[in-house]
Formats: structure tokens, C-alpha cells, sequence
């Protein structure tokens, strides 16, 4: 199954916490075919480390399809004969570099300095992230959804859509989830940021 990557431009988005992004673009995949009701989407919100590319290959001989090809398509659990999958990089995705990814971030150019946000760009939320899938929904004319799938901290977008958008969300299936992080997360989380934080190359 080979699929496409697209890109989706939003022109003005204000986080969470009130910060203005002057234009945010990130990259979506889809599978299957949205319906005349529009009603048969499911949204795949992706893992920390992973991206938007859920199923499929984008070329024949690509070594690895998408990390839920084994559920996403015909006949398989997320039933692209029924069902519209869709999945969209997140902002500030950890891949800024890989041209399979579309993500606006730090390493993106800030348009007001023409230099990498950097440190500069605002600090966003799991909430940020919903925002900007349901704008790209929005864009496509789709107002609610047959479900919202996600692993890990895809599962945190889950919820999240679960919880601001309850009437727009018919299923919300968390796998590998939780409701809330716990200290030994937290820790494990720092741990990931130590390196970083002691380079003193680091700016």
C-alpha cells in the first residue's frame, strides 16, 4: 500500500499558553476513502518519536512500512475499506530534518528574524497538537470523528481530543496511556534531556 505525504499551512495559530505562531505547517497521510457523510474518519495520533506515517510505503522498495501497517488496511482492524485513517506530524516533531517529516518547530525559520526559532519558539502542549489536527480536520470538512486512535503520547492526544472536543469524538481508544504522569516518568523524561542540558556546546 503506498501513500502520499501532504502538507497542511495554517496561517496564525496562538498556543495554549497564549504565544503567536505566525504560520504552523506540518505534514499528513491518509488511507482509505472519507465517505459523502464525512462521518468514517479515525484520527491516528502518533507516538513521541514517531511521525505521521502510520501505514503503507512511499515507494516500492522502501525496507519498512508505517509502524501500525499491520492494523491500518483492507480488512485489517482500522478497515481502510471502511474507514478514512488519517495521521498528522505533530508540532515540533523530533525529526525536523527528515523529509518525510512537515513539522514547524525550533529548527524552523522564524519569519520575523529570518534564523531558526530555537530556543525562542513558544513552549507548546499535547492541547497544541489537538489544535492543530483539528484545524487540518476542519479544512477538510470534517466535523466529528468515528474515532481517535493513539500509542504512548499519541494516547495523551486521545484524551485530550476526548476532553475538548467530547461531542466530536464518538470513540477514543488509548493504548499504552495514561491519565496523568507520574514522578518515575517525569524522571525518565529529564533523564532523555541530561545530555543535552551538559553539552556545553549547547545554546
Amino acid at each position: 500500500m503506498l501513500v502520499e505525504k501532504k502538507h497542511y499551512k495554517l496561517q496564525g495559530f496562538t498556543t495554549t499558553n497564549g504565544q503567536f505562531i505566525p504560520e504552523v505547517e506540518v505534514g499528513w497521510e491518509s488511507w482509505g476513502k472519507l465517505n459523502a457523510k464525512r462521518d468514517n474518519a479515525i484520527l491516528v495520533t502518533h507516538y513521541f518519536s514517531g511521525s505521521s506515517h502510520a501505514a503503507g510505503r512511499y515507494q516500492e522498495d522502501d525496507l519498512l512500512a508505517g509502524y501500525w501497517d499491520s492494523i491500518i488496511g483492507p480488512s485489517k482492524p482500522l478497515d481502510t475499506d471502511k474507514y478514512f485513517i488519517i495521521s498528522s506530524d505533530t508540532l515540533v516533531n523530533q525529526e525536523p530534518f527528515n523529509p518525510r517529516v512537515i513539522t514547524t518547530g525550533p529548527a524552523t525559520i522564524n519569519p520575523e528574524t529570518d534564523k531558526p526559532w530555537g530556543l525562542d519558539f513558544p513552549v507548546v502542549t499535547i492541547r497544541d497538537f489537538v489544535e492543530v489536527q483539528r484545524s487540518l480536520l476542519l479544512s477538510l470538512d470534517i466535523e466529528a470523528l468515528h474515532a481517535v486512535i493513539g500509542p504512548s503520547m499519541g494516547s495523551l492526544q486521545a484524551l485530550e481530543w476526548s476532553i475538548a472536543y467530547p461531542e466530536a469524538v464518538k470513540r477514543m481508544i488509548s493504548v499504552i496511556g495514561m491519565g496523568e504522569a507520574d514522578a518515575w516518568s517525569c524522571l525518565g523524561l529529564q533523564q532523555w534531556a541530561e545530555p543535552i542540558l551538559n553539552d556545553p556546546l549547547w545554546r
